[in-house]
């Protein structure tokens, strides 16, 4: 797959590849001369169509498992992406961003604000700054309405035909072969807007990397991380043979590019740059949930461990990865050493309650976490750890209790939902577990399995008149937005089919 020119392109058209540098960029106040964002792009696709295709290529990547759904580390991105947004003149609350379980190096953009990062991606960085220097590419992307423009030169692909193009091409991608899928949906989808489109597409991504520098700058990260993290993929390209990154094949990086990169960084003197102490073990963690062997994290980190430069995060790496083969003594040993060492890392605090929980000790969890939560009291992903926690403890009612009274934590992880479902259920409060199954299948954007909860409950149940009621009422909601994110059509066919679609 990786080395398919026709996927390669397709990326580029549909998805906003990275490349490297273009034109030397203006001073923060300078002139841009951005284009025109109006006509006709908004007629090509209006922002409700942008955010429509993004619901379902984002729904099709979660049906296939393409999503790493792991909430520290999710927690993590969207961190990096939000002060990034915070600095364009899009409301950042419209941006998302979602880790892809892939290896390849790599990120993509939608034009409503959904942005994906491959693991592979955080793993081949050397700081936050180079991280968020290409998400900075990406979210350009989105504000500048560069899909969209493009399909203003289409002949009208329908939204459902490029949701279908753009998730062949990351899946087939990640797969790293038998990309024959994604060939055909790109090809076939998306033929007749031509090679003419390719010099088009490759302004936007000039103009992506200059708004993305500037955007870089005023966030605080280092405005030259964009050129040295190209510039490292250049040292490295001879290594990788025939199997180049897509970063690479879709645009190679040259020692000119780089140098415009730098040259436009220079425009930003005197950036005070921010760190996220976060950030190493976050690496390490994305390169152990991107893994398919934990016995590989284990030989990897420990070879790490024991070069030239270790650092604490490869311990944190080791232990995850022990904690995976269930050797949780001697994680646990580990994560205990390391929070001592680094109390004001909350990595090391829920690797340490997750290694007791494998272990089987939550009660020792649980004072963990709850010290943790006194120190960290805004942490989403700590507060619905410890909802885990309570819940694995048997405690299902102070789980519930503590659940309803984190309202982030509820409108942000899916898994909150189905905590409180499976919580209900134990309690045999059907109602409640049929209510709270259906709004977790409907955070995933999978509408059809949760009406059909609601069927299920509703004809099957034994639910008093204000559980009906509410169930009635939540069905009625769904159905509406499955309409809206796809059309009646498809969400008649996908609840008759009892699955998503």
């Amino acid at each position: 797959m990786r080395n398919s020119s026709a996927v390669a392109t397709g990326l580029l058209l549909l998805a906003g590849a990275i490349t490297t540098a273009g034109p030397a960029a203006a001073a923060d106040n300078g002139d841009y001369n951005l284009p025109d964002l109006g006509q006709p792009a908004d007629t090509a696709l209006t922002p409700s169509e942008g955010i429509r295709l993004g619901a379902q290529v984002i729904a099709r990547l979660r049906s296939q498992h393409m999503i790493i759904e792991d909430p520290e580390l999710s927690a993590y991105v969207n961190s990096v992406g939000r002060r990034l947004a915070r600095h364009t003149d899009r409301p950042a609350d419209e941006f998302h961003f979602y880790v892809i379980d892939s290896d390849d190096i790599n990120a993509f953009a939608l034009p409503g604000g959904d942005i994906g990062v491959n693991a592979g991606l955080i793993t081949a960085t050397k700081s936050e700054s180079e991280l968020a220097s290409v998400m900075a590419h990406e979210i350009a992307h989105v504000t500048q309405r560069h899909i969209a423009r493009q399909m203003a030169e289409s002949r009208g692909d329908t939204i459902a035909t490029l949701a279908t193009a753009i998730v062949a091409a990351v899946a087939g991608a990640a797969a790293g072969g038998g990309g024959d899928a994604a060939v055909a949906a790109i090809t076939g989808g998306m033929s007749h807007l031509g090679m003419q489109q390719l010099s088009y597409t490759r302004a936007d991504e000039h103009e992506a990397d200059r708004v993305g520098i500037r955007d870089l700058a005023r966030s605080g990260y280092n405005p030259y991380a964009m050129g040295r993290f190209f510039g490292t993929l250049q040292r490295q390209s001879d290594l990788y043979g025939q199997q180049l990154p897509q970063i690479l094949l879709s645009h190679p990086v040259t020692s000119t590019r780089i140098a415009e990169a730098n040259a436009r960084a220079a425009d930003y003197p005197n950036v005070k740059v921010h760190t996220n102490p976060e950030y190493p073990y976050m690496r390490a963690r994305a390169r152990v949930l991107e893994a398919r062997s934990a016995n590989d994290m284990r030989d990897y980190f420990k070879g790490e461990i024991h070069g030239d430069h270790p650092i604490a995060a490869d311990k944190y790496g080791y232990a995850l990865a022990l904690s995976r083969l269930s050797q949780n003594q001697h994680a646990i040993a580990l994560l205990r050493a390391g929070l001592k060492a680094h109390p004001d890392i909350l990595a090391w605090r829920m690797g340490l309650a997750d290694a007791l929980e494998h272990a089987g000790d939550n009660a020792e969890a649980n004072k963990v976490l709850s010290a943790a939560l006194k120190k960290f009291p805004h942490s989403d992903p700590l507060k619905l750890a410890y909802a885990q926690n309570l819940e694995d403890e048997g405690k299902p009612a102070a789980m519930r209790n503590y659940l309803l009274s984190q309202t982030s934590v509820l409108n942000t992880y899916p898994a909150a939902q189905r905590l409180l479902a499976r919580g209900a259920g134990k309690q045999n409060n059907l109602g409640e577990a049929y209510y709270r199954q259906a709004r977790y299948f409907a955070m995933l954007d999978d509408y059809p399995r949760a009406i059909n909860q609601l069927r299920t409950a509703l004809q099957t149940a034994k639910l008093s008149a204000y559980d009906k009621s509410r169930l009635r009422a939540l069905r009625d909601q769904m159905v509406r937005a499955c309409h809206h994110a796809w059309s009646k059509d498809k969400c008649r066919r996908g609840v008759a089919k009892g699955n998503d679609y």
